[in-house]
């Protein structure tokens, strides 16, 4: 016999209602609590992809590229044939940089005969037609006149074992801009030599690479540089140059964003 006092008074449609819902949600929680476990594992296997490919490029390295340093700096210079050169009309090769003086002598730390003698040693190591290019900045441009450019540059014509080669001077002031500047390569006033200082001008030699898009991608702070290394590093940017098109692209801009250097 049921006790009518215990039996309760009959729920209203509102109240079946909300008990209804109360009901599903305490079923769905579990449900929840069990599928967001899953979610995260599948982000940490993610992340353990990406780590892995990450690690596994820079062990294996299929592409090696040579480091975007810095654009080069712009400038509009004149050559030995008392022509305008603007930094633009360099674009579409390689271009390496150098920067010295016509009175430099043996006691110069990177002399023009240096420079030069690279110039015929890479000539005998790359192809021809290889668009590379070779260009002097004097340092002395008040004394290096466009007059005595063509007096020293008429022997240095380009011929089939040599690249090509510019001499250029300009304003001063405007030189230390570009030079010191731009190419952040130390030099001093010109002075008169002495014997603790037979220089005119005191210098770091230095050459800077530049590609065809205007980046500076190595420099070389010697005056005597190794003519098997720059072919190393201008066959580098002849493969990127060649290579990185279409999807091929992703790989190189992956080998910079990882830091796929020469070692």
């Amino acid at each position: 016999m049921i006790d009518p006092s215990s039996v309760g008074e009959p729920l209203l449609p509102d109240e079946r209602m909300t008990d209804r819902r109360t009901l599903r949600a305490a079923q769905a929680t579990p449900v929840a609590r069990r599928a967001k476990p899953r979610r995260w594992n599948w982000l940490y296997a993610v992340a353990l992809v990406i780590t892995l490919s990450i690690v596994a490029f820079n062990i294996l390295r299929p592409i090696t590229v040579l480091p975007r340093i810095a654009p080069a700096p712009g400038f509009a210079l004149v050559d030995e044939a008392g022509q305008t050169v603007t930094s633009e009309d360099l674009r579409g090769h390689f271009t390496l940089y150098s920067f010295s003086y016509l009175d430099c002598d043996g006691a110069c730390p990177q002399s023009l005969a240096d420079i030069d003698a690279l110039r015929h040693a890479m000539g005998e190591r790359l192809p021809a037609g290889t668009p590379l290019s070779f260009v002097t900045i004097t340092l002395d441009p008040e004394r290096d006149t466009v007059e005595r450019l063509a007096d020293t540059a008429a022997p240095l014509a380009p011929d089939q074992e040599a690249f090509g080669w510019q001499l250029l001077t300009g304003d001063p002031l405007r030189t230390r801009y570009i030079v010191g500047g731009g190419f952040n390569v130390y030099y001093s006033d010109p002075q008169e030599p002495t014997a603790d200082s037979p220089g005119r001008i005191t210098f770091d030699p230095r050459y800077v690479l530049v590609d065809q898009l205007g980046i500076m991608r190595a420099e070389y702070r010697t005056g005597q540089l190794d003519p098997e290394l720059l072919t190393r590093d201008v066959n580098y940017l002849i493969n990127e140059a060649e290579n990185s098109q279409g999807v091929a692209r992703l790989g190189y801009e992956a080998a910079h964003l990882f830091l796929c250097y020469p070692r």
